[in-house]
């Protein structure tokens, strides 16, 4: 019983050890004004399959994305993500800044005719945990 309370009481100490590190600055979402997600959906679920987009922001003079660039998963998801940071803002003090964010995709079956919006799920510092249904394919 000793032993047990004593691995708990390590265990809670090594979260409250951890969750005070400080993120990384690239991973501080303070810059951040608005901030549009990868829901739409269009692309994200009719794509191969699941996977996670890292999203390198390089913020502009105007607030506006100057550089992206995105790692990982497939092109659909890609340009999920590319599409939802377009249209995002960021606060024109911090220009030349770069803010790293990570979107994981879990795709899900059994395929759905519409699309259904995404079940999203923030998890700090910056990963957003978006589940989607998959949509039935389209046959011309």
């Amino acid at each position: 019983m000793t032993a047990r309370v004593l691995a708990l009481g390590l265990c809670a100490s090594f979260v409250a050890f951890l969750r005070a590190q400080p993120a990384p600055a690239d991973a501080d979402l303070s810059c951040v004004e608005s901030l549009a997600l990868p829901t739409s959906g269009i692309l994200a679920s009719r794509a191969s399959a699941s996977g996670s987009v890292r999203a390198d922001v390089t913020i502009g003079t105007a607030g506006q994305v100057s550089k992206l660039g995105l790692d990982g998963g497939d092109a659909a998801l890609r340009g999920e993500v590319g599409a939802a940071l377009g249209i995002s803002r960021f606060q024109a003090r911090c220009a030349g800044r770069k803010v790293k964010l990570e979107f994981a995709f879990t795709l899900i079956d059994p395929p759905s005719d519409n699309i259904i919006p995404p079940a999203v799920r923030f998890v700090p510092p910056n990963r957003f945990e978006l589940t989607f249904r998959r949509v039935k394919p389209t046959i011309d």
